[in-house]
């Protein structure tokens, strides 16, 4: 089972939660795609510094402490942020406690004109996770190879690790 939320980073709102499925809802997470307003800005979100990585840091920690288990992974998609977004020292040491793995898919469809890491992917090195840069359909296949088998490599070794004889 999985959990997914979907978010919308500039409006700093949760836009789908689904909670311990068996197959994502399509057609659910379809309509409240459907229900963004794009290209709208709220003036409050102007004045603060830093406001889509410390929504993002908040969401991390808060999916985090309200799961009844604890998460195999995180695994974070969508296209980079702007090189103005950063995610506040505070905020990582929030998520400093992660015992999983987390992984970063970063849409960029023009990998070379913009090499940098960004504000989540500086959040997920500092976690010692993975970031994958998607720019065409087969690195999404890779990456995703890459993070279930380490997932299931995890996984294994935990149950291998849980049942080793203690001394």
């Amino acid at each position: 089972k999985f959990s997914l939320v979907a978010f919308n980073l500039q409006e700093q709102k949760v836009i789908y939660r689904q909670q311990e499925a068996a197959q994502i809802d399509f057609p659910a997470l379809g309509n409240a795609l459907h229900a963004l307003n794009l290209g709208t800005i709220d003036l409050k979100r102007l004045a603060q510094k830093h406001p889509g990585s410390e929504f993002l840091a908040g969401l991390i920690s808060t999916e985090v402490s309200q799961a009844k288990d604890s998460p195999d992974a995180i695994i974070l998609a969508g296209p980079k942020l702007s090189p103005e977004d950063v995610i506040p020292l505070d905020a990582l040491k929030q998520l400093s406690d992660v015992k999983f793995p987390v992984f970063y898919m970063s849409y960029n469809s023009n990998p070379a004109a913009n090499p940098w890491r960004d504000a989540i992917g500086n959040a997920v090195k500092y976690l010692k996770g993975m970031e994958f840069t998607i720019s065409r359909p087969r690195d999404l296949f890779f990456a995703w190879s890459e993070i279930i088998g380490r997932i299931v490599k995890g996984k294994s070794g935990a149950a291998v690790a849980g049942n080793a004889p203690s001394q």
